[in-house]
């Protein structure tokens, strides 16, 4: 792992980490997670689409998000 930092300045919200590891990821129940939690975010963002909770100017995007990853692990 390699520490990097950002020039930036501190103001209000959420930090977000991230991490870089080298090599493959492990096989298995991770993906199997992966699919579970895709598709039930996929179920979600359709159903406030069709309840339109969605601006109309987004729905687009959203539905090209979730049909981009669907076949990912």
């Amino acid at each position: 792992m390699e520490k990097t930092k950002l020039p930036s300045q501190l103001g209000q919200g959420v930090y977000v980490g991230a991490y870089t590891m080298k090599g493959d990821p492990p096989k298995g129940e991770a993906a199997a997670q992966y699919a579970e939690v895709q598709a039930a975010y996929a179920r979600e963002a359709m159903d406030a689409l069709s309840n339109q909770k969605v601006p109309a100017s987004y729905r687009d995007f959203v539905r090209e998000y979730f049909d981009s990853i669907k076949g990912e692990r």
